[in-house]
Order: structure tokens, then sequence, then C-alpha cells
């Protein structure tokens, strides 16, 4: 009787770690693909698209791929846009939103219920419905074509304010007591005590931002009228055109874009998944 509860423990965890790999392979085989296509000739791509090979680095193997777009869509040039406009937008996000959270969750004032009431209905909104009237914002105030009209527009997310709004909730209050009894003001509370006591919390706004303002496509699609301040997923774009799509470079291109954010998130997975645990993602 005991061998059998045994074994149907073993059969469960297997099924268990079976079903882990399966949803692994759903989130890693698509990025595999792309790396592997990335330094194939386009030939060799539509041959293996079909089968296992797509997977595996078969065939002409070359770098050809990335030295096209780099000579060929400046690739450099628009990275140096993202990346300006990602430390811009990421470095805003993380401070402003903060203060948002900081005030809903730890301060005491009139009409607090509404706001966070307002900023959860805010967060069900598509971005699609309010973009245009965002656009008209950052054109009566002559921020197109800029990193001003590319990053500050996207700054206020309701979706960071809330998180930031659960971890400051479960901050001890006696912290915020005892620092009012020493003098401490609300705003050195802020920055002093609990602004260096939500590492995990940044780290996970940080990343979330950067990826938003890394791959976003619409909004600089709107505001940016040359390739001056234009962004990687635009310049992206020019790979393909209505005579010819131009795979090995959109695979290149697209795996050069995907390279910073894996180092990022490799980097900073710890406090990630650290917040994960302690906000209210979890419910």
């Amino acid at each position: 009787m005991i061998s059998i509860s045994i074994r149907r423990k073993h059969i469960s965890v297997a099924c268990l770690y079976l079903a882990y790999i399966v949803v692994a392979c759903l989130f890693v085989l698509p990025m595999l693909y792309m790396f592997v296509s990335s330094v194939k000739t386009d030939a060799q791509i539509v041959e293996d698209m079909s089968t296992f090979r797509a997977f595996i680095p078969s065939g002409h193997i070359s770098a050809e791929n990335y030295s096209a777009i780099i000579g060929k869509v400046n690739f450099f040039k628009f990275f140096k846009n993202s990346v300006v406009v990602a430390i811009l937008n990421v470095s805003l996000v993380t401070i402003l939103n903060a203060m948002m959270g900081y005030a809903l969750g730890l301060l005491s004032f009139k009409g607090k219920k509404f706001m966070i009431s307002f900023i959860i209905a805010l967060a069900i909104i598509p971005t699609e419905s309010v973009i245009i009237n965002r656009f008209m914002v950052a054109l009566h105030l002559h921020m197109l074509n800029s990193y001003a009209g590319l990053a500050l527009p996207t700054v206020g997310y309701p979706m960071f304010i809330f998180l930031y709004y659960n971890h400051f909730k479960g901050m001890p209050r006696e912290l915020l007591e005892a620092a009012i009894v020493d003098g401490e003001t609300y705003n050195g509370i802020f920055w002093k005590i609990m602004l260096p006591l939500s590492k995990p919390v940044i780290s996970t706004v940080a990343i979330m931002g950067f990826i938003r303002s890394w791959g976003d496509l619409l909004w600089p699609t709107l505001v940016t009228r040359d390739e001056t301040y234009r962004t990687l997923p635009l310049a992206l774009r020019a790979l393909s055109t209505d005579v010819y799509i131009f795979w090995g470079q959109i695979f290149a291109f697209a795996s050069l874009m995907t390279l910073p954010v894996l180092i990022i998130f490799i980097l900073f997975q710890k406090q990630f998944i650290q917040s994960l645990a302690m906000t209210g993602i979890k419910g």
C-alpha cells in the first residue's frame, strides 16, 4: 500500500515537471528559432521552416545577416535612440510612480480611496483608446520628434503605481510614525527610508518599464517624423518591403534587440522574483 502511494507521488511529480518542461519550451523554442535563423540564409530558413532543423544551426552558417543590418539599416544609430529613450523613461517611471504609490500606500488624505479605485480602473483601459488624446497633448506641447516626446508621455502607468501602492501599504507604519516623531518630513521619509527599502519592487518596475519602452512601436510611429529619433522597432520595419522580406536580416535584427532585455533580466532576476512574492501581483 505504501509502495503504491509512493509510486503515485512519483508519477504526479513527474507529470508536474513534464508540464513545466512543456511550458518552458513554449517560451524558449521561439527564441531559439530566432537566434538560429539569424545566422542562416533566407533560402535555408524557408527550407528548414517545417522541420526540426529550424531549431538547429544547419546548412550555410554565417554572420552576413548581422553585417547587412549594421550597414543597411544603420543599427547602432537606432540602438542609441532606443537606449536614450529607455534610460529617460525608466528613470522617471521608477521615481514618479513610486511617489504616487508612496502617497497612496502610507499617507492619509481625502479622496484616497477614490484615487485608488480610479487607478485600478485606468489599468484595464487599453492604451490604444487614449493614445490619440496623448498625441494631441504632445503636439500642443511641441514634443513631437524628440526624445522628450518619446519618453515623457508614457511615464505614468497605472500598473506600476498599483505595484508601488501594494508594496508601501505592506511597510510597517511604525517606520513612518518613528520618522515623523524624529522630525522628518514626508519627503525626507520617502527618499531616506522608504525608497532604499524598496529595491525589489524598483527592480521589477525598472525591468517592466524597460521592456515596455524598448519594444514600443505604436507611440514612436506617431511622434517621430524622420530617422533622427526613430527607435529600433521602427527600423525593423525597413527590412520588410512589398517586393521582398529579408527573413535572415529580420531575425538578426530581432536577436540584437532581444539581447539587452535578456541581459537585464538575468542580472536582476533575483530582485524581480522577490518582488513578485512581496507585491500585490499575487493577489
